[in-house]
């Protein structure tokens, strides 16, 4: 039959062609014992699905099939089936690129004149072969020299889709289709965060985790890779090799659709620390990782139109360097954006695409467009492939073949050789990396599950630790006085409306954001279910107001010991938030007012779960306020482990909470969108004004103390701070009765005009100290740390001057303070060095 013939010509490295239907024909036959069972296998296909459930709008209203038409995979089934003998899978082999020889992974294809008659590894090969005379870089000479135009097309121009319909048994990406040589496809899957659960045969399959910000907050850079290779395993089990992920931009919007996927929140420094392990840990995987959406996509109002007016050295300062470090990191490819840059759509801008990001920056893989991003044919302009590969309103495709054949020959092998340098750098052509070829990915796509305990508990962990401490009076965490508590507000027992959530792209929860970032989280932990369980362990009672009356919520939290008040809100993609609201907002003041009226605030605590920053007009009425950025299936569990003292919380902010909007930067609604704020971006705008919470703040049950700053010019005591110009020593010293986590903060007041009063420049995450116990933090600080940018001359220098360091608890929490001095961009380490620079 012709779909498992293909299926199998794929998998063998075959191209369909009559020239080579004989070596094809042999090559089954050599496979005898594998197709007389095949035969016996039913090859009709079957639907027994259904239609209902399956997520609306951006993908397709269409059936999907049960079957598995690989033929390797029918083989499989009836050895298994009717025999019960252990399946030994053939071995892979594949065809020589320029030659006619098939080859296996521990051998060498021979040379050609176009390899310079190298030998070179077979396309199966591993990354760690050696033996041949060239190597992957050869390969790919080789492949090009190979494959044909139509061939290189695929790889250019994404598959899957009619219209905004994603087509069944299709991922949402989908590209370089029935390639020979052994090459897979790229199957690429939604989210940074998590597998996308768009068909309801997904939900519960995959781990709904903690989004990006919530995962920012724990600043770990540790947990962000462990999280990173949990989501690639997650992947590889659905048949995909390709996340669509990391969201790294920086928040410039507080009420920003999608800032839940960000894991920079305010800082570039943040989000390019924690971008590198996020990329190793996903590639380490054999999965490819793809940062996006590149770039100053700040704003969900008017996305596709919205022109953003950025000058460059806010640009390089603030927006690129999550991109940057991604880059350096190895990044596989980058996704352009749906706005406008200056004047010109991002996906389609030459400026950021090929003078930024390919020739400054040195990107060497490949730039995608976000889906329906393109606006031309944009190959010129530096974009690599186009995706989902139609334009949607017509089913035509910018990157057609009548397009692409304008293009050089050499243009094309570079667009597709930055594609199959990636694939072979992290291991796809490898058997344990091999996923199924679209429309044949129904069993990876629907049936498995990827899903496992260990992902359960991991999700759980880094749930908990992503909880904030904002305010504490001393009521928490909960004792034995505690035997009452009245839980209060609707969001207290959320449910998730899985129905809901299928049937339209853009609806969140408490639990996880709306869109493409969405992993529903089919039967959460609320707050009502982590606090009930709690409560028979220690001992307490619930008493419950989910309706969100007021009156009856004071009655109940004043006949408690202790009153907890829950809101909620959520975001999602194509559109930004309202306000920086809960829902409940209105409820929450009037009954912490109203409880506190007779009982002492300390006796009220608050809890909110939200996709970003928001306001607490509350806050005077309160004992305690604890926030989670929407966290998954484990928000309730996150919760109570906190609020019992089974964790001691070591979050911290990546965001400000301000007190008002006012003097947040708003959505534009007009097309031009000035950047008028320059480099006062977030959190720095804030500086030396009133806000509830600042930028990097999250308390503890037990306290810190910072002594015996350092700051090291010429001779580092530490290995981390090899290559530093600076490096700076403080001890961290735990002063209270609970063992607990700090994170230390490093902020950099550089001497250049119109720079912001500091900027983050360091952190790290403690090891778990004893009370008693003392740790050492280090701060390299590299030659960029120290730098800024000079937009005219295009080239980054540091400023001669006085250096100011802050070390502490939090961008305002600071605790040390020291100084140094540069002088013609070196730090000037003695008295007469000092001297000299006429500073």
């Amino acid at each position: 039959q012709a779909t498992p013939l293909k299926s199998l010509v794929h998998t063998l490295g075959l191209r369909i062609s009559p020239r080579l239907l004989a070596a094809m024909f042999h090559l089954v036959a050599s496979l005898a014992s594998f197709c007389l069972l095949a035969s016996s296998a039913s090859t009709e296909r079957s639907d027994n699905s259904t239609c209902e459930g399956v997520e609306g709008d951006r993908t397709s209203t269409q059936c999907s099939s049960t079957d598995d038409s690989s033929l390797l995979a029918i083989v499989k089934h009836n050895v298994q089936k009717a025999d019960d003998v252990k399946f030994t899978p053939p071995i892979f082999s594949a065809q020589c690129p320029l030659s006619p020889k098939m080859c296996r992974g521990d051998s060498c294809c021979p040379g050609h004149p176009l390899t310079s008659w190298r030998s070179f590894p077979c396309p199966l090969a591993g990354r760690k072969f050696k033996g041949c005379a060239g190597g992957q870089d050869v390969l790919v000479k080789a492949l090009l020299a190979a494959m044909t135009k139509d061939e290189k097309y695929r790889f250019l121009q994404g598959v899957g889709w009619k219209g905004h319909d994603n087509m069944k048994e299709y991922h949402i990406g989908n590209a370089a289709e029935y390639q020979p040589f052994g090459i897979p496809p790229l199957n690429m899957d939604d989210n940074g965060q998590g597998f996308r659960t768009f068909d309801s045969r997904i939900v519960g399959k995959v781990t709904s985790w903690p989004c990006g910000l919530a995962i920012a907050a724990t600043w770990s850079e540790v947990d962000t890779k462990r999280w990173a290779v949990a989501l690639a395993e997650e992947f590889k089990v659905k048949g995909a090799n390709v996340i669509l992920g990391p969201g790294v931009n920086v928040h410039r919007v507080a009420r920003g659709g999608r800032n839940a996927e960000y894991i920079s929140g305010e800082a570039p420094y943040l989000g390019a620390r924690l971008a590198v392990p996020y990329i190793h840990g996903v590639q380490s995987k054999g999965v490819l990782a793809v940062v996006k959406h590149f770039i100053v996509n700040d704003q969900e109002t008017n996305r596709n139109s919205v022109n953003s007016i950025v000058d460059a050295r806010s640009l390089w300062e603030v927006y690129y360097p999550p991109f940057q470090a991604a880059v350096d990191a190895g990044v596989s490819a980058v996704m352009c954006s749906y706005n406008v840059v200056n004047g010109k759509h991002a996906c389609g801008n030459p400026d950021v695409l090929l003078t930024d990001l390919k020739e400054t920056m040195g990107f060497k893989g490949w730039v995608q467009s976000d889906w329906w991003a393109l606006h031309s044919f944009a190959a010129p302009q530096g974009v690599d492939q186009e995706m989902p590969g139609i334009r949607g309103h017509d089913g035509k495709a910018y990157f057609s073949a009548g397009n692409l054949d304008f293009l050089p020959g050499a243009k094309i092998d570079d667009m597709v050789g930055r594609q199959l340098k990636m694939m072979l750098r992290h291991g796809l052509f490898e058997a344990a990396n091999r996923v199924c070829q679209p429309p044949h990915c129904h069993e990876e796509l629907y049936d498995r599950v990827a899903t496992s305990q260990k992902h359960a508990e991991l999700s759980a962990e880094l749930a908990t630790k992503s909880v904030l401490l904002l305010k504490n009076t001393g009521i928490l965490p909960f004792g034995a006085r505690v035997k009452k508590i009245a839980l209060l507000g609707s969001a207290c027992n959320a449910p998730a409306d899985v129905r809901q959530q299928l049937r339209k792209f853009d609806v969140g929860s408490y639990y996880n954001l709306g869109g493409s970032g969405r992993v529903i989280a089919s039967d959460p932990v609320t707050i009502y279910s982590g606090l009930s369980e709690a409560c028979k362990k220690h001992r307490c009672e619930l008493v419950t107001e989910f309706s969100d009356s007021v009156d009856v919520a004071i009655a109940k939290g004043r006949g408690a010991d202790v009153a907890v008040i829950c809101g909620g809100t959520t975001s999602t993609e194509m559109q930004d938030r309202p306000n920086l609201s809960v829902d409940q907002e209105a409820f929450m003041v009037a009954v912490s007012k109203g409880i506190s009226s007779t009982k002492t605030p300390g006796a009220v605590v608050t809890l909110t779960m939200t996709p970003g920053a928001v306001v607490m007009p509350w806050l005077e009425h309160t004992g305690a306020a604890l926030n989670i950025f929407l966290a998954g299936t484990y928000t309730g569990t996150a919760f109570a482990s906190v609020l019992f003292g089974e964790t001691n919380p070591s979050a911290k902010s990546p965001v400000t909470f301000p007190i008002s909007e006012l003097g947040t930067v708003l959505p534009c609604k007009e097309t031009d969108c000035h950047y008028k704020e320059g480099l006062f971006v977030g959190w720095t705008a804030f500086e030396g004004k009133p806000v509830n919470f600042p930028f990097g703040h999250g308390l503890s049950f037990t306290t810190f103390g910072y002594s015996e700053l350092i700051v090291s010019i010429f001779k580092h005591k530490s290995k981390r701070c090899d290559g530093a110009s600076v490096c700076v020593y403080a001890l961290v010293k735990n002063t209270g009765k609970v063992k607990g986590v700090e994170v230390a903060q490093l902020y950099l007041g550089i001497p250049h005009a119109g720079e912001p009063l500091k900027l983050l420049r360091g952190f790290e995450r403690l090891p778990e100290l004893e009370p008693g116990h003392v740790a050492v933090v280090v701060f390299p600080l590299h030659e960029r740390d120290l730098q800024v940018y000079d937009a005219l001359k295009k080239t980054w220098h540091a400023a001669d001057g006085q250096y100011r360091v802050y070390v502490g608890s939090s961008s305002r929490d600071v605790r040390l303070a020291d100084k140094f001095v540069l002088c013609g961009g070196d730090p000037a380490g003695t008295m007469q060095h000092k001297l000299n620079c006429k500073l």
